[in-house]
């Protein structure tokens, strides 16, 4: 099966799974259907191009109570991949950028379903939209963000924006790490290519922030850093670039564009 009839089908997932979420996101103040049909949807593109997913550090993820995911991003797989590791009893949304919003029935169905969307070129709305969604964990939701703001070409560990860390302390609730570990490889930044191979998601333990300052950041941003640092597997990949840190950056915006193994595929 070739990479074009590969997103074809993909193509064609989005627009069979994409309209009924449409119509149902307005009647599912859970989120619940919208979340099975996700599911769907990225289980179907999974074992199309032949991409499994191992996971370990589920014990670490809450069950009911919402947290701030925080991962590493390598690759346009990489979302998919924390999705489908997390125990469907886990509300979620997700940060992504403005510009996925134009994507017939993908960004539509973002828009439907109160994903975070974050304008990076604007910083009083960027700055909103992170409001919005400290108000969606308060009700229970949590929320997946990529720190580095975009998709690491390389598979090295980049700066980490100021934005999702404002998020997690104005929500006050943990902050769970999270390694992706092989995605680069899948499908490298830049490329349409899709390549077959394993995944693996590493979920940290939860490092608290309530009681924590905002003055504090510095410290909090460091400790996630070094969670996520820690939790590559270098036998999905080479040992990784963890790039310097530079002076404190307080940009708002950082938007998206996963116990013991165990793999799906």
């Amino acid at each position: 099966m070739g990479n074009l009839f590969r997103l074809m089908l993909l193509a064609i997932y989005t627009v069979v799974i994409g309209i009924p979420v449409i119509a149902a996101s307005p009647f599912d103040r859970e989120a619940r259907v919208v979340r099975a049909l996700g599911r769907v949807w990225i289980r179907w593109i999974l074992r199309t191009f032949r991409i499994r997913i191992s996971v370990e550090g589920l014990e670490n993820v809450p069950a009911r109570a919402p947290v701030v995911f925080m991962s590493n991003h390598q690759s346009l797989v990489d979302i998919a991949a924390i999705v489908d590791t997390l125990p469907t009893s886990v509300s979620w949304r997700f940060v992504a950028k403005k510009e996925l919003v134009r994507v017939p029935i993908f960004g539509w169905c973002l828009v439907t379903t109160g994903q975070i969307i974050v304008d990076r070129g604007n910083r009083e709305r960027a700055v909103a939209s992170l409001h919005r969604a400290a108000e969606r964990i308060r009700g229970g939701a949590s929320v997946i963000v990529f720190p580095e703001g975009t998709r690491s070409p390389s598979g090295s560990l980049r700066p980490f924006k100021s934005g999702p860390f404002h998020l997690a302390l104005e929500a006050q609730v943990p902050i769970v790490p999270v390694t992706v570990s092989g995605s680069q490889r899948i499908t490298p930044k830049g490329s349409l290519q899709v390549h077959s191979g394993t995944v693996k998601i590493t979920f940290g333990k939860p490092i608290p922030t309530r009681g924590v300052r905002l003055e504090e950041r510095a410290l909090l941003k460091a400790r996630v850093r070094e969670a996520i640092a820690g939790g590559y597997d270098l036998s999905f990949q080479g040992t990784p670039v963890i790039e310097p840190v530079p002076d404190e950056d307080d940009a708002p915006a950082a938007p998206a564009g996963p116990r013991a193994a165990n793999e799906r595929g």
